[in-house]
């Protein structure tokens, strides 16, 4: 008896797939939402401190530099980045590598699985070898450091 796997394995696909984008859309939409409170809520702070003396003296308080740092444009630590393009490398490889081994088993399509498993695992690689990059590069620069340095 030989099993169908594209029966088996295509609708979970499928409801994978959208569970997936209903949750980036949700995040970023609550992402966003956040994000313009504390827009406003910056911008109203700033329209109060009217003079530049003002200013000067509220950012060398603990929260003007609170409110400097959160405006940086890079507000995720290192280890968040790195971690992502670990986790995506990982599941990209281990998802490339089941196609391949799937398609072995397989008669029709099985040049299709074979080529989308190989192309998920050289992605998926892809991202291991940036984010061993990635970290090799952020502890030669110090951002480690400087991180862990503002933290205390």
């Amino acid at each position: 008896m030989q099993t169908d796997w594209g029966s088996v394995f295509g609708p979970l696909g499928i409801v994978a797939a959208i569970g997936w984008i209903v949750w980036i859309i949700s995040t970023n939409r609550r992402r966003l939402a956040v994000a313009h409170t504390q827009a406003d809520m910056q911008a109203k702070l700033l329209d109060k401190l009217s003079a530049s003396q003002d200013l000067a003296e509220f950012l060398k308080t603990e929260p003007g530099r609170r409110l400097l740092d959160s405006t940086g444009a890079d507000p995720a630590s290192p280890y968040a980045r790195i971690l992502g393009s670990i986790q995506a490398g990982l599941i990209l490889t281990l998802a490339g590598i089941a196609m391949v081994y799937v398609s072995g088993g397989l008669q029709e399509s099985q040049q299709a699985i074979r080529l989308f498993g190989t192309m998920a695992t050289a992605v998926g690689l892809g991202f291991l070898i940036s984010s061993g990059v990635s970290y090799a590069l952020s502890k030669s620069w110090g951002l480690f450091e400087r991180k862990n340095s503002n933290q205390r």
